[in-house]
């Protein structure tokens, strides 16, 4: 069948709803003195397209009009719509969509009374449950005392697994102490892998190991410091910040083209030295605008302390002078901390004369563990590794072979300087193409990585689909388009579409439809009766190829032709032993079984049935008789099927009220 192209701007107009329509003179009912014009508010009719964004699903979901509808037992569905950008059976556009479209985040929030929108928006198809669940995730890190008490038991440990001590067989325990899940939830869990056994015989040297690294080059790690403002003036509103991706944390005392006198620290978290007999800080910095060295080393300096004590000052390596370069600090002894819980402190200071630009990154803390005797962890070579586990039945046991999970050294592979990813695409099918290349035709992976956007971290499940040959992204989701409209102020769902088609020369709506009629009859009846050309005029379709005699459309006029001498002038074959009425009853029976139907269907190919709703298309249109008159016709068809139309009844003539509508 024939498929037609149509402008968005065309089938605006083609959902336009006939009762709106009026007397043809009552644009002047008021026109004498402009009574009351003042006082009337201001209309905006109008019938539009609109397809959600991504932006969209998210202020849907987010909506407090529709977060107060959903209540507890429908907030993680409502959640689902913002996450999954789609709506679902357990959150359905015709429950949240009106409240977006009166907000104005909506582009059209101005319609008035009258309006309609055709929205198209995504709606999830054979959705498993499974992967619902699992976009909500937790994310959890082992941590050294957990090694120690819950893996090794022992005073001779190691800060990771082992070969000897699988994570299986440990961190279902571990993270049943460490989260309060609910039943059916997901956790992606980060830990340290030894490569090789352990030796805890012998007096073999022990080796620092990484105690804390901060790069403080994305957002959330820059939140993981307090700024605690101890000065800060009316001009300032804060004065340490997170510089960006390149720049990590920054402090400034100048803006607005002023100088002001401020002090601010930036506080670490705590870092637990408990079980280490020395450590070194190093850092990167860089300064500006600072008048000297001597100057840069009073009001940019590094601090230490025990957790609740008295700060120490550092010195550090400063830059010999003044750039955007950043300066390694060169390793700071701060093993007079062992032992101990401790917070690392950045003061920035500045005055009216003069204040310059600190910035800060890259922190790490190397330590030695302490003697084994003090309960303390030996080193061996690990790598960090993560898994995907779920909470079922009361324990947390791995989420099994359907789910998998980036792995920090994959994040390397795949080119990234840190361990995230700005997409799902180009990276996840090809990562399944090499780590999963003997999965079976429409195999299923669910896919966990951390995701980096807007200064912020976050970690996504995404869906893969195998074809047989390779991995492809697979949303679970369908595109469809219904129809809302406004009415005593309120948005509604409203499936169903009335369409007028007005008589005439010229007319782009009827032409539309009714040529679509015209090639409907020369593709389902002409070419099988032997034609091969829409102009040849042989059988049904005119030669002119914009009218036809099986049902009677024309596109040319805009109408339906009735006149049962015209049908019999086309094709004589077939109607020249037919009484006249005879032959218009067999055209009308032909338009609303056949020949509407498969114009519909070509028009709207994505016109889909409702579950409990019957949707309903309207056609009003006229037909032109053998007297020369011209009747107003209502044409009603339901949709039985994606694209598929069925009759339902047809009033021949509605302005007689004596006609009545022929039921199928």
């Amino acid at each position: 069948m024939k498929n037609n192209n149509i402008s968005k701007a065309l089938l605006a107009v083609a959902v336009a709803v006939a009762a709106t329509a009026c007397d043809e003179n009552a644009w002047n009912d008021k026109l004498d003195g402009f009574e009351g014009i003042e006082d009337q508010p201001k209309q905006d009719v109008q019938s539009v397209d609109y397809t959600l964004t991504d932006a969209d699903y998210s202020s849907i979901a987010s909506n407090s009009t529709n977060t107060a509808l959903a209540g507890e037992d429908g907030k993680a569905a409502l959640a689902a719509v913002g996450s999954l950008k789609r709506f679902s059976a357990d959150a359905p556009a015709s429950l949240y969509v009106p409240a977006f479209l009166s907000g104005t985040g909506f582009p059209y929030f101005t319609l008035t009374d009258g309006s309609s929108v055709r929205l198209t928006y995504k709606e999830a198809v054979n959705e498993p449950e499974i992967f619902v669940a699992a976009q909500t995730v937790q994310q959890y890190a082992v941590t050294a005392q957990e090694y120690q008490e819950k893996v090794w038991a022992s005073d001779d440990y190691v800060a990771a697994f082992a070969p000897s001590k699988q994570p299986a067989d440990y961190l279902p325990a571990i993270l049943d102490g460490a989260l309060d899940p609910a039943d059916g939830s997901f956790a992606v869990v980060s830990y340290q892998m030894a490569t090789q056994e352990p030796n805890f015989g012998g007096n073999a040297p022990v080796e620092p190991v990484e105690v804390y690294n901060n790069t403080l080059t994305d957002e959330d790690s820059y939140k993981t410091f307090t700024a605690d403002n101890k000065v800060l003036p009316e001009g300032l509103t804060y004065i340490w910040s997170f510089g960006g991706a390149n720049y990590g944390a920054k402090a400034s005392g100048f803006a607005n083209g002023t100088n002001y006198d401020a002090e601010a620290w930036l506080i670490s978290p705590e870092i637990d030295l408990t079980a280490f007999a020395d450590a070194t800080l190093t850092y990167e910095q860089a300064t500006n605008f600072f008048s000297s060295v001597d100057v840069l080393a009073d009001q940019a300096a590094a601090y230490v302390r025990e957790k609740g004590g008295n700060w120490v000052k550092l010195s550090p390596a400063y830059p010999d002078k003044m750039s955007w370069s950043f300066v390694a600090s060169g390793d700071i002894d701060i093993s007079d901390f062992a032992g101990k819980k401790i917070e690392l402190g950045f003061c920035y200071k500045s005055t009216s004369a003069k204040a310059g630009t600190w910035e800060v990154k890259n922190i790490k803390i190397m330590a030695t563990p302490a003697s084994r005797s003090s309960r303390a962890a030996i080193s061996v070579p690990s790598e960090a590794r993560n898994a995907v586990y779920r909470y079922s039945n009361n324990k947390w046991a791995p989420a099994g072979n359907s789910f998998a999970v980036l792995q920090p050294a994959d994040y390397t592979a795949m080119g990234q300087t840190y361990a995230n990813l700005p997409a799902a695409e180009p990276y996840l099918s090809k990562w399944l193409d090499i780590n999963a290349p003997y999965a079976a035709a429409d195999d299923v992976k669910y896919v966990y990585w951390l995701h980096y956007a807007s200064s912020k971290t976050t970690c996504k499940c995404s869906a893969y689909k195998y074809d047989g040959s390779a991995w492809a992204p697979y949303s679970f989701v369908e595109t469809v388009t219904n129809q809302f409209v406004r009415n005593d102020g309120k948005w509604m769902f409203d499936p169903n579409v009335t369409i007028t088609l007005p008589a005439g020369k010229g007319q782009e709506l009827s032409t539309l439809y009714f040529q679509a009629c015209v090639d409907w009859v020369f593709e389902n009846i002409c070419k099988p009766l032997g034609d091969t050309s829409i102009k040849s005029g042989k059988f049904y379709v005119s030669s002119y190829g914009n009218n036809e005699y099986y049902s009677g459309t024309s596109a040319f006029q805009g109408n339906v032709d009735l006149r049962a001498s015209s049908a019999r002038a086309q094709y004589p074959a077939e109607y020249e032993s037919m009484g006249d009425d005879e032959i218009i009853e067999l055209e009308r029976t032909r338009f609303m079984t056949e020949v509407m139907p498969g114009a519909l269907a070509s028009i709207h190919a994505d016109a889909a049935p409702i579950d409990g709703l019957d949707v309903l298309y309207t056609i009003n249109f006229y037909t032109y008789m053998e007297d020369r008159s011209t009747k107003t016709c209502q044409a009603i068809f339901k949709v039985t099927g994606k694209g598929q139309f069925a009759p339902v009844s047809c009033n021949w003539d509605v302005e007689n009220p004596d006609n009545k509508p022929v039921v199928f």
